[in-house]
């Protein structure tokens, strides 16, 4: 806007003005922090490995990373099994 970096509040004003105008329900939460999570679940959940989750998100350990693991589903993890099952794609 000015030209200068944006901060962390700005970035957070930015996501909640764009979640009112395309009509996010106000009892959702809409930060970073969601926006991170979700984009992290939502790698793990299309197969993306955690070590390159990990570099993506530019934890120090995986370890970190592995907290989002707790947010899947086994029935997602049985689905992400199947897609990239090598014995289930011969």
């Amino acid at each position: 806007y000015r030209g200068r970096k944006m901060t962390q509040e700005s970035i957070t004003k930015v996501l909640k003005e764009a979640s009112k105008a395309v009509g996010v329900n106000p009892q959702i939460r809409v930060s970073p922090h969601t926006c991170r999570h979700t984009f992290a679940h939502l790698q793990l959940k299309n197969g993306l490995d955690l070590y390159s989750l990990s570099r993506l998100l530019g934890h120090e350990n995986i370890g970190i990373t592995q907290t989002y693991l707790n947010s899947l589903r086994d029935s997602d993890i049985i689905q992400i099994a199947k897609q990239k099952s090598v014995l289930l794609n011969l």
